[in-house]
This record gives structure tokens, C-alpha cells and sequence, in this order.
């Protein structure tokens, strides 16, 4: 076996040029000597900012070269009173005061803000010249993230090879794309959904062309992509209309960036509503890709295996590949999105300081930042859905129809007859369709219908504290009320609303609530509506009648759950049975998060292992559902298990390393303020959203790479172990131009108001690179990061295990697990 094994190694780099090794030393010298020279600037971070008193405050890096545990002695110039924290001593390593030692204290306020700096740490300071004060900023992060991304790249041309040095180069193309181009365009006033089309687009054509050439197959992918777009963009704007997106419910760590945005002057002409949109199309133009990349390099591979195969073998050669990441893609989303921002599932079922007080999940789903994420996640699914058949018949008409060589080695496979157990599995596909349809409807009317209760119990009667959801019936004129803003300068309107509630413990009855409209106050916090409109009301009151009512928001819910349905009956439709089983597999999959992953975190358990056992188990349960009890489930799993181990204990050691608190958000410091809930770890939260959404990046190329070997071992079934590897990696090389594009878009996409912000306005007080090392900024680069290497390592590990699975198999003495 391990005689075999170095053969096959010696045969798989057997005809590589000595040009392409020094190509790929070439780029990584390059890669490695950039980021040295971007650290050398880093590290020489020195400013000077004029203060209203006339002194100068100059900002640096330190270095903590001694600690004074003891308590404070309230001696000057850093603290006046006797507290417990740590008295410092750093030597400046940047600026002015450059190898000169300053003194500076860390007072301790027993809650989450309280860090324990140990020797060797690196911190931005704050040094006035006038008072003498050392002020400590944020921790240094840039440093290692940044030779984290040296790494990542690395590895990509590694094991990408001349592929990978293209990788890279349309890396950095897309994001000086993105930031030089969009975001100008977007600050000059041009419309933003257009410009983030037009940009998606040209990006696209400009990285399939770099990454798989002036081809058949770049082309095929290119139009695959575009449909795409066109679908998702659709799709989000119509959303925003129907669901009133106004684009300010944004948070930047502890800052509400949307309300400082729209008091700015510098953005009084942005289009934010726009913007949201232009997000969502970018986000999801990578996935897109992504996918179109992954369709047309298998039908590629496929033809390479059996050049005979005519056009439609190859139209459906791509959509069994297209089928099979369409599937994964259901369970990538929830990783992603889940991970990104793990407290927000957890917000309904935390207990608050006043008794049985939650934050309902009625609430939480009906405000517009979660529901645009939600909008977000289902417009680019279904977008990339449609791109996949799109890809598929350009691709298959494309490549299929070369002209094939005369051997009988190539002759093509006999067409199957269809049979009655494939006539009796076309009936399922319109009953299944019948059934999404009805159970949608069902759905939306039990949860028209429901209420969520916010607080409960009682002495003599039972007090009652929901939110409700309920129909506009009239709506009385207009009444002019001097508005609360001293600075206003238009009257705000209250109008008197009559609705009748639609659930809850009043359910039915007919309620007055007043609804001021501000013309002063940013949209978000009006709430426009008109006779025939759902809304959602906050109800209280008691057994013997309603009290009070207040306007609380848009019911936006509703819609949700229709264009939930609109994915799951497109997935059939294109997916047919496979589409039957991704949805099946997705049900389970949010089952298992709510049912278990949830509640295990909320019990204390330590929310690191808890996730990867978890996701683990969801993985390989849609895994099996989706492809079957087969080698490409088998193959897929071990090779998502190795990229994710790995990455996890790169995200770990990077939490050593960047002295994360998991306290990053204001959502997560109102949690961490004001819940009763003593064993949350939101540190290890933290690690673990960031290894959730690394799972379902990996899921996606190791189950496109296990289905294109499979592809090639179908066509011809001698095909060598060794052509197998070569088909897989081919395919994972390609993968990594598309699928890089697919994690900087996303992350750009959903911030991309964040890099108008930087872009153009004053707002954040500081410079940049501070802001940059900021616990919110560090935490996304480090899931970006994270992410990237697990995918990067998931790609050989899955092509060399799904190539050799027979013969492992047999060694082990599993030979008949996975022949299909």
C-alpha cells in the first residue's frame, strides 16, 4: 500500500516544469516580502492630533515591558484614587517618543470592558504632550492577522500551483475593484444597485478570465454568474420595497452606525436603501461563481474523461454537480449566517435581569437588520440556484459539442430506458411542489395567528405583555404635534390607527394606537402604513381587559416565509429528488440548531465543542441525505473533517493571540449587561460562531469536488487513481479563484456601508489602523481568514481520499461502504 502510494506521488508530479517551481517561489518571495514591508509600516504607526486646549496628543504603539499588580497608590499623572487594576510599563516602540518608557494604568470596573495585560503585549497609545497622560487604546491585531493572510495565500499557491498564483492576483484584483470603483461610484451619487451589478459583473468577467482563461468554460461561467445577478437583484429589490428597508438598522461594534450615517452631513445624499440592496447582490455574487465555476470546470473534466460524451451527457453531467453543491449550499448558509452572529439565535432565550423578561423571537425576526440578513441569505440562494441549470446548458452546448476523437476507449455510455421506479419518482416532484405550496400558506396563518409573550405571572390577576400581530382597518387624518426635537424643523404628524389583532390573548378584538410620524427622526424609526397593512403591536393588559398599545413595527414575517418557500420550490424544481432531499436535510438541520445546538450553549457546556460536535453531526446527516450512503458522502465528510480540525486550531490559537473578549457587539454587551445567566462564556461564542461558518464554506468544495471525481469515474471506470487526483484537484483549483471571490464579496457585501464609511466620512475619531484592530474588525477578519485556509486544505485532502476510496476501503476492510 505505501509503495503504491509513493508511485502514484511520483506519477502525479511527473511531468511538472522546473519553470512552474520557481513561479510559485517567485510568488511566494513576493507574497511573504509585501506583507514584511506592509508589518515595517504597521509597526512605524505614529499621528498627531491637535486638542481643544491647545496640547498635542500623539498616538503610537507600546510595548508592556513591566506590570504592577498591586492596587493603585493615587499618585499622578495616570490615576487619582485607590482602585485594583494594573500600573503599567511600556516602552514606546513608534513616534516621538520612540525607546522611551512611559508609565500608564488599567483600572479594572469588574465587567467585561476589564483586560489583564501581561508582558510582551503591544497596544495603541494615546501620549499627551500637555497633561502628561498615557491613555491605552486597542490591542495590536493587524500583525498577525496580516501574516495570517500571508499564510492563506501561501497555501493557495501551494497547492493551487500557477492556478493559484491567478488565485491570488484575482483576489486582490476583485477588492481594489470593489474598494477604487464601487465605492467612488456609490459617494458620486450613481445609483447603487446598478453599480454594484455593472461592478459584479465586470468583476466576474475579469476573474474567470484570470483564473480559467479565455475558454469555453469561463464563458459558460461568466453567463451563469450574470443570470444569477440579475435573479438575486430582482429579488432584493422587491423585498426591500415590500418589507419598507430604510438601510439605517446597522451596528458597528458599540456604535449605532445607521443613526450616526444619517445625522452626518457627509452622507446627507447616500441612498441607503439602495445600498442595502447593492450589499446583498454583491454578497452573493461570489457564491455565484462559485457555483457557475464549479458546473462548468465538472462538464470540462468530464469531456476530458470520455470525449465522445455529446451535448446533453454534459448538460447533465453539470447539473448532477450543480445539483449536489446546491444541496450543500442549503446547509452553508446556516453555518454562515448562524455564525456570523451566533447571539442573535441566542437573544430569545436568554433570561434578563427582571423576572421571566425575553426577547422574543417575534421581535427579533420582524426588525429590519435581521430581517435583511434573512432577505439577503434567500435572494442569493436562489439566485445561485437559477445560475446552475443556466451554467449547465451554455457549458454543456458549449464544450459537449467538440468533435471527440474515433476510439472505442471513449465509446458513450448506454442511455438508461427509463424504468417504472424512475416514472413512479417523477410523480413525487409535483406532489412535493403541492405540498411546499400548502404548507407554506398553513404556516403563514398559524403564525399570523400567534403572539409572542414577553412577561408573565401575577398576584390577584395575570398581567399580559405580548407582541402581536395585527391588520390596519382605518386610519384617521393626520393630527400636526410639535415634535421633541428642539433643533426640528418640520411638525410631526400623530395619527390614530384602528386594528384588529390578529393573535395573542385578545385575539379578534379592535384596538386604538397612536402612531407618530416624524419627519425629523431617520426612518427607521417611523413606521408608514396605510388600511389593509400588517403590523406589529406591543399588547398589554390583564384578564379583564387591554390597558395600553403600542406601535412596535412593520409585520415583515409574512412575506419571509413565502419567499422561503419560493427557495425551497425553486431547489425542486431544479434539484428534482436531490431537491427533495436538500430540503429535508435543511429542516433537519435548523431542527438540530434550535433543538439542540441552542439549548447545550444556554446550559453552560462549553460552546467551542459543542459546535464543532454539532455541525459535525449536521454535516454528515445532510451529507447522507443529500448524496446518499455513498463514497462521495464518505470522501466529502473525512475531507471536510480535515479542514475544519485544522482551521479550528488556527481560530483557537488566534484567540490566544488577539485577546478577544467576545464581547464585539452592543447586542452582545446589552446580553452580557443585563442577563441573569451566569455561565455564558461569550469569548468561546465567539470562537465558536467563527468555526460554524467556517464548516459550511468547506461542505461546499468538498462535496463539488467528491461529485466531479465520481462524474469522471462514471464516464470511464478506468480512468487511473492518478487522473482521479489530477480530475479533483483540477476542479478545487478552479474552485479557489471563485470560491476566494465568494468569502471577500460576502463579507464585503454586508459591509459595505461600513467601507463608504471610512471611505467618506469623518466619523470615527482615531486613525484607521487603530479602528482596524478594533475586537468587531479583528473577529471578521479572523472568520474571513479562518475560513479561507479551511478551504484551502479541505480541497486536496477530499480529491486524494475521493480518488483512493475504493482501495481505502478495501485496506481497512469497509469494501463494500460507499460503491455507488
Amino acid at each position: 500500500m505505501i509503495n503504491q502510494m509513493k508511485d502514484w506521488k511520483i506519477k502525479l508530479f511527473r511531468g511538472r516544469s522546473p519553470s512552474s517551481f520557481f513561479q510559485k517561489l517567485a510568488a511566494l518571495v513576493a507574497i511573504f516580502l509585501a506583507c514584511f514591508i506592509v508589518d515595517m509600516k504597521f509597526r512605524g504607526y505614529s499621528s498627531e492630533r491637535k486638542e481643544d486646549d491647545g496640547s498635542v496628543s500623539i498616538s503610537c504603539i507600546g510595548k508592556v515591558v513591566g506590570i504592577d499588580a498591586a492596587r493603585a497608590t493615587g499618585e499622578p499623572p495616570s490615576w487619582t484614587l485607590p482602585v485594583d487594576g494594573q500600573i503599567l510599563t511600556l516602552r514606546v516602540l513608534s513616534g516621538k517618543y520612540k525607546g522611551q518608557e512611559v508609565l500608564a494604568s488599567n483600572v479594572f470596573k469588574g465587567d467585561y470592558t476589564d483586560r489583564v495585560f501581561k508582558k510582551g503585549d503591544r497596544v495603541y497609545l494615546s501620549i499627551s504632550s500637555g497633561a502628561g497622560l498615557v491613555l491605552l487604546g486597542e490591542y495590536v491585531r493587524t500583525t498577525f492577522l496580516l501574516y495570517l493572510a500571508a499564510v492563506f495565500m501561501g497555501l493557495v499557491v501551494i497547492i493551487g500551483g500557477i492556478k493559484g498564483v491567478k488565485t491570488v492576483a484575482a483576489l486582490v484584483v476583485s477588492g481594489v475593484f470593489i474598494i477604487s470603483v464601487l465605492i467612488p461610484m456609490a459617494l458620486r451619487g450613481y445609483n447603487p444597485v446598478w453599480a454594484s451589478i455593472l461592478i459584479s459583473s465586470i468583476n466576474t468577467v475579469l476573474t474567470f478570465m484570470l483564473v480559467g482563461g479565455t475558454t469555453r468554460k469561463s464563458v459558460a461561467g461568466i453567463l451563469g454568474t450574470i443570470g444569477g445577478l440579475m435573479m438575486t437583484a430582482l429579488l432584493a429589490s422587491i423585498s426591500s420595497r415590500i418589507l419598507h428597508f430604510s438601510g439605517l438598522d446597522i451596528n458597528f461594534g458599540f456604535l449605532e452606525l445607521g443613526r450616526r450615517l444619517w445625522m452626518a452631513k457627509e452622507s446627507a445624499h447616500w441612498n441607503f436603501e439602495g445600498l442595502l440592496v447593492s450589499g446583498m447582490i454583491l454578497g452573493a455574487s461570489g457564491a455565484m461563481m462559485d457555483a457557475s465555476m464549479a458546473v462548468a470546470s465538472a462538464i470540462e473534466e468530464v469531456k476530458k474523461a470520455n470525449p465522445h460524451l455529446g451535448i446533453w451527457r454534459c448538460i447533465m453531467a453539470g447539473l448532477n454537480v450543480g445539483k449536489d453543491e446546491m444541496g450543500t449550499m442549503a446547509s452553508t448558509l446556516i453555518f454562515a449566517y448562524i455564525g456570523a452572529d451566533i447571539t442573535l439565535i441566542l437573544t430569545p432565550m436568554i433570561q434578563f435581569g427582571e423576572a421571566g423578561r425575553v426577547m422574543p423571537l417575534t421581535k427579533v425576526i420582524n426588525e429590519e437588520a435581521s430581517s435583511a440578513e434573512v432577505v439577503q441569505a434567500l435572494a442569493g440562494t436562489i439566485g445561485l440556484i437559477m445560475a446552475i441549470p443556466i451554467t449547465a446548458f451554455i457549458a454543456g452546448f458549449l464544450i459537449g459539442r467538440q468533435p471527440a476523437p474515433d476510439a472505442e476507449m471513449y465509446a458513450e455510455p448506454p442511455r438508461q430506458a427509463p424504468t417504472v421506479k424512475r416514472l413512479r419518482s417523477s410523480m413525487v416532484i409535483p406532489v412535493a411542489l403541492l405540498v411546499i405550496t400548502i404548507g407554506a400558506h398553513v404556516t403563514y396563518i398559524v403564525t399570523r395567528h400567534a403572539s409572542a409573550a414577553q412577561t408573565g405571572g401575577a398576584e390577584e390577576k395575570t398581567a399580559v405583555s405580548e407582541f402581536v400581530r395585527a391588520r390596519v382597518i382605518e386610519k384617521g387624518e393626520p393630527i400636526s404635534v410639535p415634535s421633541p426635537d428642539p433643533n426640528a424643523i418640520k411638525p410631526a404628524e400623530d395619527e390614530i390607527l384602528k386594528a384588529r389583532l390578529l393573535g395573542g390573548s385578545f385575539k379578534g378584538q379592535e384596538v386604538l394606537v397612536q402612531n407618530v410620524l416624524d419627519p425629523n427622526r431617520m426612518p427607521l424609526a417611523n413606521v408608514e402604513v396605510k388600511p389593509g397593512d400588517d403590523v406589529l403591536l406591543k399588547v398589554e393588559g390583564t384578564d379583564e381587559g387591554i390597558g395600553q398599545v403600542f406601535m412596535n413595527n412593520y409585520s415583515r414575517d409574512g412575506f419571509l416565509i413565502y419567499l422561503a418557500a419560493l427557495f425551497v420550490f425553486l431547489m425542486v424544481i431544479v434539484g428534482r429528488l436531490q431537491g427533495i432531499r436538500t430540503a429535508i436535510a435543511l429542516g433537519i438541520s435548523i431542527a438540530i440548531v434550535f433543538k439542540v445546538l441552542i439549548p447545550l450553549i444556554m446550559a453552560g457546556y462549553n460552546a467551542v465543542l459543542v459546535v464543532i460536535v454539532v455541525s459535525g453531526v449536521i454535516a454528515f446527516s445532510s451529507l447522507i441525505i443529500i448524496t446518499g450512503f455513498n463514497r462521495k458522502a464518505g470522501s466529502a465528510t473525512i475531507g471536510i473533517l480535515g479542514g475544519v480540525v485544522i482551521a479550528s486550531l488556527i481560530v483557537l490559537y488566534a484567540d490566544q493571540r488577539l485577546h478577544f473578549t467576545g464581547i464585539s457587539s452592543s447586542r452582545t454587551a446589552v446580553i452580557a449587561q443585563f442577563t441573569v445567566a451566569e455561565n455564558l462564556d461569550f469569548r468561546k461564542i465567539l470562537m465558536a460562531g467563527i468555526i460554524m461558518g467556517l464548516l459550511g464554506t468547506a461542505m461546499d468544495a468538498a462535496v463539488v469536488i467528491a461529485s466531479a471525481v465520481r462524474e469522471v469515474r462514471r464516464v470511464n471506470p478506468g480512468t487511473p487513481v492518478i487522473k482521479l487526483i489530477r480530475a479533483g484537484m483540477n476542479v478545487g483549483t478552479d474552485l479557489l479563484g471563485t470560491m476566494s471571490n465568494t468569502l471577500i464579496f460576502a463579507y464585503m457585501g454586508l459591509r459595505i456601508i461600513l467601507l463608504m464609511t471610512f471611505a467618506g466620512t469623518s466619523m470615527f475619531a482615531g486613525s484607521k489602523l487603530e479602528i482596524m484592530s478594533a475586537e468587531t474588525m479583528s473577529a471578521e477578519a479572523l472568520r474571513l481568514l479562518a475560513g479561507s485556509i479551511g478551504l484551502v486544505l479541505t480541497i486536496p485532502i477530499t480529491a486524494v481520499v475521493a480518488s483512493l476510496w475504493d482501495r481505502l476501503t478495501g485496506f481497512l476492510g469497509f469494501a463494500s461502504f460507499g460503491k455507488a
